[in-house]
């Protein structure tokens, strides 16, 4: 996503919020408070708050459920209530609340043949608590002794009675609902229910203001299947509730085991009154205070976000600028300019080439009408940020203009934003990069040298070795600072039509992983991992024999065994049948000695290489290198750049 797009979405947000606030205040400020209601559901921690609610005993909240009890004999009494008055009529105008509520609710009896008491809704006085001493067959309403019992809370409950109280109550036998209007002895309704299956059930219990009448309603609903039973209902006339209770009462559940036991548990429950709020002042104050400290907050997130997104922003174009500057202004292609181009980077028919720095395609560059070849640079073969490494490579490659290098006419980066790179964008990360060459078309050297069935001739080749040592001529002694190469090999020698050689890739390995091929590769570099000029002439030196000498496994050694012995041009390229300048194989293969020698203070600079070429002057007097030196040459094995530094001047 573009910086821009967030910053507009961070004031679009900053707008909505500014538009959604009066809403909120108007609510809370409102002349007419709504209907008193609350909901809540155990399985979901969003829908409530412990504050809310108000637990005495044993009861708490466990998982997705609130435990009035447990399923052991230690577990007594429990009791959950709302913790705010809730209003049953107005003291002002008398009227009375219609009031409903809903809950889903289980009763687990581990014995059926000894249960425990059972569980109530009740409605009493605010505040309400557990009395003394209470027992089971009173739910823990009433105190359980009987002593003190009238002085104890009036209370409105429906019972949910799962104890066999045949011979204390002979008016009743087994599980029932029922009335209860301050005593559990004798309830105004019983409607018989078998509790025993243990299944969940839902529970809805009403009063109409109107008619006087509580109706409660039981259905379960599991197991499967339960659903379409019969709900069972038990109804009663309550009669004035101003005489009852008084205008502010609790409302909750209660329960209590005596000598035996079982789980009680509430799943969800809602609550709804028609009279508004007994305190509405203080309710809108606490909305007010909350929606405050939201906006606050918000507002603090959103001012932190747009301030981050200005800096990012600034730092954005401060980057580019630096990149500019750091590249030498060549141009900075877009990564669907190349896609275009390559018919999106097709493997069928635009992949000409790989290696270790990537994959190389052919495309054609509609804008500039011409053909190009693309390096695909991964951020594999790249050490881990060396972006700024290859910013100052860039700028080298494209400064150094010379016929016999392969001209950089571009490069493209392939970003790929997150909101994590956004937010940490003082973190540079290695991406992508593309390196857009001049198409060279008449591939490379190592091609036309061990592919082809037609052998390359003397005389081109000896112009490829021309252009070649012109080429490092210009890197290492006619540019300042100089540039090291690092990887001169065949395959990065490239040819066009009439065979004049192009040097691809120089100055590239500074930010590889990996750097030449160790059979190119300076014995000394190896060691050290310090690359030097006298490095890319040893590099040279095994190119020149490549190109003059016969194609054996021991040519390096029996080539400087023909030089000791004095007959040098039995080295020669027996492919070429004779046909070749006698004086220039002769010196071409004396130089690649030369400039290979293990002992780097022995080897020539590029500048004595190209003047030893072409003069008539005497062949050197090299020394004899250890037999150790001059055995079988190393394997085509890649080798990583050591730790050591580049020789002062380079790049």
């Amino acid at each position: 996503m573009e910086i821009s797009q967030l910053v507009l979405c961070f004031f679009l947000l900053l707008l909505a919020f500014s538009l959604d606030a009066p809403h909120h205040c108007t609510d809370a400020a409102a002349t007419t408070p709504p209907p008193f209601s609350f909901n809540f559901n155990f399985s979901n921690t969003y829908t409530y708050r412990l504050d809310d609610l108000r637990f005495e005993g044993t009861a708490a909240v466990h998982g997705a459920t609130v435990d009035l009890t447990c399923d052991v004999a230690q577990c007594t009494t429990g009791r959950m209530s709302y913790g705010r008055p809730v209003p049953l009529w107005d003291r002002t105008t008398n009227e009375v609340a219609s009031f409903a509520t809903e809950f889903a609710f289980k009763i687990i009896t581990p014995n059926d043949k000894a249960r425990g008491d059972g569980m109530a809704f009740f409605l009493s006085s605010y505040p309400s608590h557990v009395p003394p001493k209470p027992s089971g067959q009173n739910f823990g309403l009433i105190a359980g002794d009987g002593e003190n019992a009238g002085s104890f809370d009036r209370f409105i409950a429906v019972e949910f009675d799962t104890y066999d109280d045949t011979f204390e109550r002979p008016k009743q036998i087994g599980d029932h609902i029922g009335i209860d209007v301050s005593s559990v002895a004798d309830s105004i309704n019983t409607t018989s229910l078998n509790f025993s299956r243990n299944g969940a059930m839902k529970a809805s219990i009403t009063f109409d203001n109107v008619t006087r009448m509580l109706v409660a309603t039981v259905q379960f609903t599991e197991p499967p299947g339960s659903r379409s039973a019969a709900p069972v209902q038990v109804s009663a006339k309550l009669g004035d509730p101003r005489a009852l209770l008084p205008p502010e009462v609790t409302v909750g559940f209660s329960t209590a085991n005596g000598g035996t036991f079982q789980l009680d548990q509430i799943l969800s429950w809602s609550f709804s009154s028609t009279l508004a709020s007994p305190h509405p002042v203080i309710k809108g104050n606490h909305k007010k205070k909350g929606m405050a400290g939201k906006l606050a907050i918000v507002g603090a997130l959103i001012f932190v976000l747009l301030v981050w997104s200005i800096l990012s922003w600034w730092k954005w174009g401060s980057s580019r600028r630096d990149i500019d500057k750091r590249t030498g202004g060549v141009r900075q292609f877009k990564y669907n300019e190349l896609a275009a181009a390559t018919n999106r980077f097709s493997s069928e028919n635009r992949l000409i080439g790989a290696g270790p720095f990537g994959e190389v395609y052919k495309g054609f560059l509609r804008e500039m009408g011409r053909h190009v070849a693309i390096k695909k640079i991964s951020k594999e073969s790249r050490s881990e940020g060396s972006n700024r490494d290859f910013y100052d490579e860039v700028k080298i490659i494209s400064s150094a203009k010379n016929k016999n290098l392969v001209e950089l006419v571009g490069w493209c980066m392939k970003r790929r934003w997150n909101i994590f790179d956004f937010i940490c964008w003082c973190r540079e990360k290695a991406n992508t990069i593309f390196l857009v060459y001049e198409f060279v078309d008449n591939s490379n050297l190592r091609v036309h040298l061990h592919e082809k069935e037609a052998v390359l001739p003397w005389t081109t080749r000896y112009k490829i070795v021309k252009d070649i040592c012109a080429a490092l001529v210009y890197l290492h002694h006619e540019r300042c600072p100089f540039v090291l190469h690092r990887n001169i090999k065949p395959n990065n020698i490239l040819l066009d039509r009439e065979f004049n050689a192009k040097l691809a890739d120089f100055g590239l390995s500074r930010s590889a992983d990996k750097v030449g091929k160790a059979r190119y590769l300076d014995p000394e570099c190896r060691k050290t991992g310090k690359f030097k000029r006298s490095s890319d002439v040893y590099s040279f030196g095994i190119v020149l024999l490549e190109i003059a000498c016969k194609k054996d496994e021991n040519s390096y050694a029996k080539v400087w065994r023909w030089y000791i012995e004095k007959s040098v041009m039995q080295a020669a390229d027996d492919r070429l049948r004779g046909e070749f300048d006698e004086r220039q194989m002769e010196r071409v293969i004396v130089l690649g000695l030369w400039c290979s020698q293990p002992n780097i203070d022995m080897r020539p600079t590029m500048q004595q290489a190209m003047d030893f070429l072409e003069s008539d002057g005497p062949l050197p007097e090299l020394a004899e290198p250890e037999t150790s030196s001059r055995n079988e040459m190393p394997s085509d094995e890649y080798f990583a750049p050591g730790t050591g530094g580049f020789e002062d001047g380079s790049f």
